[in-house]
């Protein structure tokens, strides 16, 4: 059995009491407060595809990574990929316009924080860890919290 990393929380520097954390308890508490902030971030860049026409681009399966192209007017415009790391569901249409993604936090069975981005209209989702926008420089990770909501 692996003893978990230790770390001295600021509230124990600040009051000189010894309270140890597990490393992995801090990072969860941090992502679960930096979420809403980057749900929010990832809704604004959605917000700028309304309309476009969405397709299933690739699924690689070693590292469990869907990726969606999106063609801001129609499939014979110029596109771009969203990645979905760590995808752990995937349901809806292969292909499909007026696409209106929105993005929330949710969990899965064990608690696990993850994305979960969807279409209502069309009844597409998917669920996963981490959502790369590379034309939007942006990445929503758990493990980046801390750095991309300052």
């Amino acid at each position: 059995m692996s003893v978990p990393e230790l770390t001295i929380s600021e509230q124990a520097r600040a009051t000189s009491d010894l309270v140890i954390r597990p490393r992995a308890e801090r990072a969860a508490r941090l992502a679960r407060l930096a979420r809403p902030k980057l749900v929010a971030r990832a809704n604004q860049f959605f917000e700028t595809c309304d309309g476009a026409h969405a397709s299933f681009n690739a699924f690689i399966d070693t590292h469990s990574r869907f990726i969606l192209a999106i063609y801001r007017q129609d499939r014979d415009s110029e596109s771009f990929g969203i990645s979905f790391v760590t995808c752990l569901y995937l349901a809806g249409p292969i292909s499909w316009s007026h696409a209106q993604l929105r993005c929330r936090s949710c969990e899965d069975a064990d608690g696990t924080l993850l994305y979960e981005v969807a279409d209502e209209a069309v009844g597409f989702v998917v669920r996963c860890d981490t959502i790369v926008v590379p034309t939007y420089d942006l990445a929503f990770a758990h493990e980046w919290s801390r750095e991309l909501a300052g």
